[in-house]
Protein backbone atom coordinates (compact mmCIF):
# COMPACT_ATOMS: atom_id res chain seq x y z
CA UNK A 1 0.00 0.00 0.00
CA UNK A 2 1.30 3.74 -0.84
CA UNK A 3 2.27 5.55 1.86
CA UNK A 4 -1.45 6.91 3.88
CA UNK A 5 -1.70 10.75 3.83
CA UNK A 6 -4.21 13.15 5.91
CA UNK A 7 -6.35 13.15 2.54
CA UNK A 8 -7.13 9.90 2.37
CA UNK A 9 -8.15 9.54 6.29
CA UNK A 10 -10.84 12.59 5.53
CA UNK A 11 -11.92 10.67 2.34
CA UNK A 12 -12.34 7.55 4.38
CA UNK A 13 -13.66 9.17 7.33
CA UNK A 14 -15.89 11.14 4.83
CA UNK A 15 -18.15 7.48 3.83
CA UNK A 16 -19.04 6.59 7.45
CA UNK A 17 -20.79 9.70 7.30
CA UNK A 18 -23.98 8.29 7.22
CA UNK A 19 -23.59 5.05 9.88
CA UNK A 20 -22.11 8.23 12.46
CA UNK A 21 -24.72 10.29 12.55
CA UNK A 22 -27.20 6.90 13.25
CA UNK A 23 -24.63 5.87 15.81
CA UNK A 24 -24.77 9.40 17.61
CA UNK A 25 -28.45 9.85 17.49
CA UNK A 26 -29.57 6.22 18.62
CA UNK A 27 -26.89 7.38 22.07
CA UNK A 28 -28.50 10.58 22.00
CA UNK A 29 -32.27 9.21 22.00
CA UNK A 30 -31.03 6.55 24.63
CA UNK A 31 -28.65 8.30 27.09
CA UNK A 32 -27.77 6.76 30.22
CA UNK A 33 -25.95 8.23 33.19
CA UNK A 34 -22.50 7.47 34.92
CA UNK A 35 -22.20 3.48 35.38
CA UNK A 36 -25.18 3.00 33.56
CA UNK A 37 -24.29 2.97 29.92
CA UNK A 38 -25.39 -0.76 29.45
CA UNK A 39 -26.95 0.05 25.89
CA UNK A 40 -24.11 2.21 24.47
CA UNK A 41 -21.44 0.23 26.06
CA UNK A 42 -23.56 -2.70 24.22
CA UNK A 43 -23.28 -0.71 21.32
CA UNK A 44 -20.07 0.19 21.36
CA UNK A 45 -18.38 -3.17 21.74
CA UNK A 46 -20.81 -4.57 19.05
CA UNK A 47 -19.41 -2.22 16.80
CA UNK A 48 -15.58 -2.70 17.66
CA UNK A 49 -16.82 -6.51 17.64
CA UNK A 50 -18.00 -6.21 13.80
CA UNK A 51 -14.57 -4.54 12.16
CA UNK A 52 -12.58 -7.47 14.20
CA UNK A 53 -11.33 -5.14 17.28
CA UNK A 54 -10.87 -7.43 20.17
CA UNK A 55 -13.08 -5.78 23.33
CA UNK A 56 -13.16 -6.60 26.70
CA UNK A 57 -15.62 -5.21 29.28
CA UNK A 58 -13.89 -3.02 31.85
CA UNK A 59 -14.56 -0.62 34.81
CA UNK A 60 -17.76 -1.96 35.23
CA UNK A 61 -19.73 -0.14 32.01
CA UNK A 62 -16.80 0.36 30.21
CA UNK A 63 -15.12 -1.17 27.25
CA UNK A 64 -11.66 -1.24 26.08
CA UNK A 65 -10.77 -2.20 22.34
CA UNK A 66 -7.15 -3.39 20.93
CA UNK A 67 -6.75 -3.15 17.59
CA UNK A 68 -3.03 -4.81 16.30
CA UNK A 69 -2.02 -4.22 13.06
CA UNK A 70 0.08 -5.43 10.45
CA UNK A 71 3.48 -5.35 12.08
CA UNK A 72 5.37 -4.71 15.68
CA UNK A 73 5.22 -1.55 16.89
CA UNK A 74 3.86 0.86 19.77
CA UNK A 75 0.66 0.98 21.35
CA UNK A 76 -1.13 4.67 21.68
CA UNK A 77 -4.65 5.10 23.11
CA UNK A 78 -7.79 7.03 22.07
CA UNK A 79 -10.10 7.67 24.28
CA UNK A 80 -14.13 8.71 24.07
CA UNK A 81 -16.26 8.87 27.45
CA UNK A 82 -19.94 7.63 26.82
CA UNK A 83 -21.89 8.86 29.56
CA UNK A 84 -25.02 11.36 30.34
CA UNK A 85 -26.12 14.19 32.36
CA UNK A 86 -28.96 14.43 34.73
CA UNK A 87 -31.08 17.15 32.62
CA UNK A 88 -34.50 17.97 30.84
CA UNK A 89 -33.86 17.82 26.97
CA UNK A 90 -35.53 20.85 25.50
CA UNK A 91 -34.31 20.87 21.90
CA UNK A 92 -37.08 19.32 20.08
CA UNK A 93 -35.09 17.42 18.09
CA UNK A 94 -36.81 14.13 16.05
CA UNK A 95 -34.25 11.96 18.11
CA UNK A 96 -34.11 13.96 21.23
CA UNK A 97 -33.74 11.83 24.49
CA UNK A 98 -36.45 9.50 25.47
CA UNK A 99 -35.67 9.78 28.84
CA UNK A 100 -37.17 12.67 30.88
CA UNK A 101 -34.69 14.36 33.03
CA UNK A 102 -31.37 12.81 31.66
CA UNK A 103 -29.99 13.86 28.03
CA UNK A 104 -26.30 13.91 26.10
CA UNK A 105 -25.94 17.61 27.09
CA UNK A 106 -22.00 17.28 27.06
CA UNK A 107 -21.39 15.98 23.43
CA UNK A 108 -20.30 12.53 24.81
CA UNK A 109 -22.77 10.88 22.01
CA UNK A 110 -20.79 12.18 19.45
CA UNK A 111 -17.62 11.54 21.07
CA UNK A 112 -18.23 7.82 20.85
CA UNK A 113 -19.36 8.03 17.62
CA UNK A 114 -16.24 9.58 16.17
CA UNK A 115 -14.18 7.10 18.20
CA UNK A 116 -15.91 4.12 16.45
CA UNK A 117 -15.52 5.98 13.30
CA UNK A 118 -11.48 6.14 14.25
CA UNK A 119 -12.13 2.40 14.61
CA UNK A 120 -13.57 1.86 11.14
CA UNK A 121 -10.79 3.48 9.36
CA UNK A 122 -8.05 1.96 11.40
CA UNK A 123 -9.75 -1.20 10.70
CA UNK A 124 -9.62 -0.18 6.83
CA UNK A 125 -5.69 -0.16 6.94
CA UNK A 126 -4.91 -2.65 10.06
CA UNK A 127 -2.16 -4.56 7.61
CA UNK A 128 -0.73 -0.51 7.33
CA UNK A 129 -0.50 -0.33 11.05
CA UNK A 130 2.81 -0.69 13.06
CA UNK A 131 1.88 -1.43 16.31
CA UNK A 132 -1.39 -1.34 18.67
CA UNK A 133 -4.19 1.10 19.27
CA UNK A 134 -6.56 0.56 21.81
CA UNK A 135 -10.01 2.25 22.09
CA UNK A 136 -11.01 3.45 25.50
CA UNK A 137 -14.55 3.46 25.66
CA UNK A 138 -15.04 5.49 28.85
CA UNK A 139 -17.72 5.62 31.75
CA UNK A 140 -18.51 8.15 34.15
CA UNK A 141 -17.00 11.26 32.92
CA UNK A 142 -19.23 13.68 34.55
CA UNK A 143 -19.19 11.87 38.38
CA UNK A 144 -16.73 11.67 40.62
CA UNK A 145 -14.41 9.78 41.13
CA UNK A 146 -14.58 9.78 37.37
CA UNK A 147 -13.93 6.23 34.86
CA UNK A 148 -10.08 6.89 33.66
CA UNK A 149 -9.21 6.00 37.70
CA UNK A 150 -11.42 2.85 37.45
CA UNK A 151 -10.02 2.24 33.36
CA UNK A 152 -6.29 2.91 35.04
CA UNK A 153 -6.82 0.34 37.53
CA UNK A 154 -7.88 -2.67 35.82
CA UNK A 155 -5.08 -1.90 33.33
CA UNK A 156 -6.10 -0.25 30.53
CA UNK A 157 -2.90 1.41 30.08
CA UNK A 158 -0.67 -1.90 30.03
CA UNK A 159 -0.56 -5.23 28.20
CA UNK A 160 0.38 -3.74 25.94
CA UNK A 161 1.96 -0.70 27.90
CA UNK A 162 -0.12 2.61 26.04
CA UNK A 163 3.03 5.04 25.09
CA UNK A 164 0.87 8.37 24.37
CA UNK A 165 -2.85 8.58 24.54
CA UNK A 166 -5.51 11.45 22.69
CA UNK A 167 -8.83 12.73 23.35
CA UNK A 168 -11.06 15.52 22.13
CA UNK A 169 -14.11 16.97 23.39
CA UNK A 170 -17.01 19.10 21.45
CA UNK A 171 -16.90 22.94 22.01
CA UNK A 172 -19.97 24.48 20.13
CA UNK A 173 -18.85 28.61 20.84
CA UNK A 174 -16.33 27.53 18.11
CA UNK A 175 -17.09 27.09 14.44
CA UNK A 176 -17.65 23.26 13.73
CA UNK A 177 -15.14 21.20 12.29
CA UNK A 178 -12.30 23.29 13.67
CA UNK A 179 -9.84 21.90 15.89
CA UNK A 180 -8.53 23.80 18.94
CA UNK A 181 -4.83 22.92 20.77
CA UNK A 182 -3.27 23.94 24.24
CA UNK A 183 -0.34 22.79 25.42
CA UNK A 184 0.42 22.77 29.19
CA UNK A 185 -2.35 23.30 31.69
CA UNK A 186 -5.97 23.41 29.84
CA UNK A 187 -8.64 22.70 32.32
CA UNK A 188 -9.42 23.11 35.83
CA UNK A 189 -9.07 20.59 38.65
CA UNK A 190 -12.89 20.28 40.43
CA UNK A 191 -13.40 19.73 44.07
CA UNK A 192 -16.49 19.80 45.81
CA UNK A 193 -17.79 21.26 48.93
CA UNK A 194 -19.81 20.17 51.63
CA UNK A 195 -20.31 22.34 54.73
CA UNK A 196 -23.02 22.31 57.18
CA UNK A 197 -23.56 24.90 60.11
CA UNK A 198 -24.94 23.92 63.42
CA UNK A 199 -26.18 26.57 65.77
CA UNK A 200 -29.37 26.70 67.64
CA UNK A 201 -33.30 27.28 66.83
CA UNK A 202 -35.65 30.10 67.99
CA UNK A 203 -38.07 32.93 67.77
CA UNK A 204 -36.65 35.28 64.95
CA UNK A 205 -38.07 38.21 66.69
CA UNK A 206 -35.62 37.45 70.07
CA UNK A 207 -32.42 36.18 67.91
CA UNK A 208 -30.46 37.11 71.13
CA UNK A 209 -31.68 33.77 72.09
CA UNK A 210 -30.63 31.52 69.37
CA UNK A 211 -27.63 31.36 67.74
CA UNK A 212 -28.40 31.97 64.24
CA UNK A 213 -27.00 29.72 61.76
CA UNK A 214 -27.85 31.76 58.29
CA UNK A 215 -25.74 34.73 59.53
CA UNK A 216 -22.91 32.41 59.86
CA UNK A 217 -23.49 30.90 56.58
CA UNK A 218 -23.58 34.02 55.17
CA UNK A 219 -19.66 35.42 56.46
CA UNK A 220 -18.40 31.37 55.47
CA UNK A 221 -19.84 32.66 51.75
CA UNK A 222 -18.37 36.04 52.03
CA UNK A 223 -14.95 34.42 53.68
CA UNK A 224 -14.55 32.19 50.82
CA UNK A 225 -14.61 34.56 47.88
CA UNK A 226 -11.53 36.29 49.60
CA UNK A 227 -9.51 32.90 48.34
CA UNK A 228 -9.07 33.97 45.39
CA UNK A 229 -9.52 37.96 45.43
CA UNK A 230 -6.54 37.79 47.69
CA UNK A 231 -5.02 34.29 48.29
CA UNK A 232 -4.36 33.55 44.69
CA UNK A 233 -2.03 35.67 42.33
CA UNK A 234 -4.08 37.67 39.67
CA UNK A 235 -2.05 36.14 37.06
CA UNK A 236 -2.80 32.28 37.73
CA UNK A 237 -6.94 31.40 37.71
CA UNK A 238 -9.01 29.81 40.72
CA UNK A 239 -12.90 29.71 41.07
CA UNK A 240 -14.57 28.91 44.83
CA UNK A 241 -18.33 28.91 44.54
CA UNK A 242 -20.81 28.64 46.86
CA UNK A 243 -23.89 27.22 44.99
CA UNK A 244 -26.45 25.82 46.92
CA UNK A 245 -27.42 27.49 50.39
CA UNK A 246 -30.75 25.37 52.19
CA UNK A 247 -31.14 26.41 55.85
CA UNK A 248 -34.91 27.53 57.24
CA UNK A 249 -38.31 26.64 56.08
CA UNK A 250 -40.52 29.66 57.63
CA UNK A 251 -40.00 33.99 58.14
CA UNK A 252 -39.92 33.92 61.91
CA UNK A 253 -37.85 31.04 63.27
CA UNK A 254 -34.32 30.96 63.38
CA UNK A 255 -33.15 27.16 62.04
CA UNK A 256 -30.81 24.56 64.24
CA UNK A 257 -28.55 24.56 60.81
CA UNK A 258 -27.38 25.28 57.29
CA UNK A 259 -26.21 22.93 54.89
CA UNK A 260 -23.95 24.47 52.00
CA UNK A 261 -22.61 22.98 48.91
CA UNK A 262 -20.03 24.32 46.21
CA UNK A 263 -17.19 24.00 43.79
CA UNK A 264 -14.02 24.32 43.80
CA UNK A 265 -11.41 25.07 40.61
CA UNK A 266 -7.77 25.70 40.14
CA UNK A 267 -4.84 25.04 37.87
CA UNK A 268 -2.26 24.16 40.17
CA UNK A 269 -1.44 21.54 42.86
CA UNK A 270 0.12 23.92 45.29
CA UNK A 271 -2.70 26.27 45.08
CA UNK A 272 -5.33 23.50 44.98
CA UNK A 273 -3.61 22.38 48.25
CA UNK A 274 -3.16 26.31 50.04
CA UNK A 275 -6.90 26.24 48.97
CA UNK A 276 -8.00 23.58 50.96
CA UNK A 277 -6.44 24.57 53.58
CA UNK A 278 -8.00 28.08 53.77
CA UNK A 279 -11.20 26.87 53.26
CA UNK A 280 -10.69 24.93 56.99
CA UNK A 281 -9.46 27.98 58.09
CA UNK A 282 -12.15 30.43 57.30
CA UNK A 283 -15.22 27.88 58.27
CA UNK A 284 -13.80 27.26 61.41
CA UNK A 285 -12.56 30.98 62.47
CA UNK A 286 -16.31 32.12 61.44
CA UNK A 287 -18.03 29.68 63.17
CA UNK A 288 -15.51 29.56 66.19
CA UNK A 289 -16.52 34.20 66.28
CA UNK A 290 -20.04 33.17 66.55
CA UNK A 291 -20.38 30.45 68.53
CA UNK A 292 -21.54 27.49 65.96
CA UNK A 293 -20.12 23.86 64.99
CA UNK A 294 -19.88 23.12 61.67
CA UNK A 295 -19.37 20.05 59.54
CA UNK A 296 -16.91 20.38 55.98
CA UNK A 297 -15.75 17.71 53.51
CA UNK A 298 -13.39 18.60 50.66
CA UNK A 299 -14.37 15.99 48.45
CA UNK A 300 -11.41 15.92 45.85
CA UNK A 301 -12.27 15.43 42.63
CA UNK A 302 -10.22 15.92 39.22
CA UNK A 303 -6.50 16.95 38.98
CA UNK A 304 -6.11 19.66 36.26
CA UNK A 305 -5.37 18.64 33.31
CA UNK A 306 -2.19 19.28 31.55
CA UNK A 307 -1.26 18.31 28.46
CA UNK A 308 2.21 17.37 27.16
CA UNK A 309 3.76 20.11 25.15
CA UNK A 310 5.28 17.61 22.71
CA UNK A 311 2.59 15.14 21.93
CA UNK A 312 0.22 18.36 21.36
CA UNK A 313 2.81 20.14 18.91
CA UNK A 314 2.78 16.35 17.21
CA UNK A 315 -1.31 16.16 16.96
CA UNK A 316 -1.51 19.80 16.15
CA UNK A 317 0.77 20.11 13.45
CA UNK A 318 -1.11 16.74 12.05
CA UNK A 319 -4.18 18.70 12.45
CA UNK A 320 -2.95 21.44 9.81
CA UNK A 321 -2.46 18.49 7.55
CA UNK A 322 -6.07 17.21 7.93
CA UNK A 323 -8.17 20.45 7.69
CA UNK A 324 -5.31 23.40 6.75
CA UNK A 325 -3.70 25.57 9.08
CA UNK A 326 -6.98 28.20 8.72
CA UNK A 327 -9.07 25.67 10.50
CA UNK A 328 -6.57 25.30 13.82
CA UNK A 329 -6.91 27.44 16.56
CA UNK A 330 -4.84 28.21 19.63
CA UNK A 331 -6.95 27.27 22.67
CA UNK A 332 -7.12 29.31 25.93
CA UNK A 333 -7.05 27.60 29.14
CA UNK A 334 -10.74 26.97 31.01
CA UNK A 335 -12.16 26.40 34.42
CA UNK A 336 -14.06 22.99 33.47
CA UNK A 337 -12.87 19.66 34.59
CA UNK A 338 -12.00 16.52 32.93
CA UNK A 339 -10.90 12.99 34.29
CA UNK A 340 -8.81 12.71 30.88
CA UNK A 341 -6.52 14.19 33.35
CA UNK A 342 -5.30 11.16 34.89
CA UNK A 343 -4.31 9.51 31.93
CA UNK A 344 -2.03 12.41 31.20
CA UNK A 345 -0.45 11.83 34.71
CA UNK A 346 0.45 8.38 33.38
CA UNK A 347 1.62 8.73 29.97
CA UNK A 348 2.44 11.55 27.42
CA UNK A 349 -0.52 12.74 25.25
CA UNK A 350 -3.05 15.50 24.73
CA UNK A 351 -6.99 16.47 24.60
CA UNK A 352 -8.60 18.91 21.68
CA UNK A 353 -11.36 20.63 21.18
CA UNK A 354 -13.12 20.50 17.98
CA UNK A 355 -15.52 22.61 17.06
CA UNK A 356 -19.29 22.05 17.15
CA UNK A 357 -21.41 25.07 16.63
CA UNK A 358 -23.30 26.52 13.53
CA UNK A 359 -26.02 29.13 14.87
CA UNK A 360 -27.96 28.31 10.72
CA UNK A 361 -28.78 25.09 12.12
CA UNK A 362 -29.40 26.02 16.13
CA UNK A 363 -26.24 25.08 17.31
CA UNK A 364 -25.48 27.62 19.80
CA UNK A 365 -26.29 26.66 23.35
CA UNK A 366 -23.11 26.04 25.55
CA UNK A 367 -22.44 22.71 27.04
CA UNK A 368 -24.48 21.41 29.87
CA UNK A 369 -27.61 23.53 28.67
CA UNK A 370 -30.59 21.87 27.77
CA UNK A 371 -30.53 23.01 24.29
CA UNK A 372 -26.97 21.60 23.02
CA UNK A 373 -26.53 19.86 20.42
CA UNK A 374 -24.07 19.63 17.81
CA UNK A 375 -23.35 20.07 13.96
CA UNK A 376 -23.35 16.38 13.10
CA UNK A 377 -20.82 17.07 9.97
CA UNK A 378 -18.05 17.28 12.54
CA UNK A 379 -18.44 13.54 13.10
CA UNK A 380 -16.19 12.08 10.16
CA UNK A 381 -14.03 14.89 10.79
CA UNK A 382 -13.65 13.96 14.56
CA UNK A 383 -13.24 10.14 13.59
CA UNK A 384 -10.32 11.12 11.09
CA UNK A 385 -8.47 13.09 13.44
CA UNK A 386 -8.39 10.77 15.62
CA UNK A 387 -6.87 7.83 13.18
CA UNK A 388 -4.76 10.10 11.60
CA UNK A 389 -3.03 10.54 14.74
CA UNK A 390 -2.75 7.23 16.11
CA UNK A 391 -1.56 6.10 12.78
CA UNK A 392 0.85 9.02 12.44
CA UNK A 393 2.01 8.43 15.82
CA UNK A 394 2.52 5.13 15.18
CA UNK A 395 4.19 5.26 11.74
CA UNK A 396 5.79 8.39 12.47
CA UNK A 397 6.52 9.36 15.69
CA UNK A 398 7.62 6.28 17.39
CA UNK A 399 10.13 5.28 14.40
CA UNK A 400 11.40 8.80 14.74
CA UNK A 401 14.18 9.39 16.24
CA UNK A 402 12.83 12.62 17.76
CA UNK A 403 10.47 10.68 20.18
CA UNK A 404 9.73 12.21 23.48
Amino acid sequence: MNKLTATDFLQRAQKYHSRLIEIRRTIHANPELAYEEHETSALARGVLDELGVETKSIAKTGVLGKLVGGTDGGCVALRADMDALPIHEETGLPFASQKPGVMHACGHDAHTAMALGAAMILSEIRESIPGTVKFFMQPSEELLPGGAPAMIAEGALESPPVEAIFGQHVLPLREAGQLGFFSGTMMASADELYITITGKSGHAAIPHTALDPIVTAAEIVVGLQKIVSRNLDPFDRGVVSITMIEGGHTTNVIPDDVKMKGTMRAMNEEWREYAHRRIEEIVDGVCKANGAEYELEIRKGYPALSNHPASTEFAWSGARELIGSNQVFQAEPMMGAEDFAYYLQKVPGTFWWIGAGTPEQGCVAGLHNSRFTIDENILPVGAAMLAWTAYRYLDIWLRGTDKK
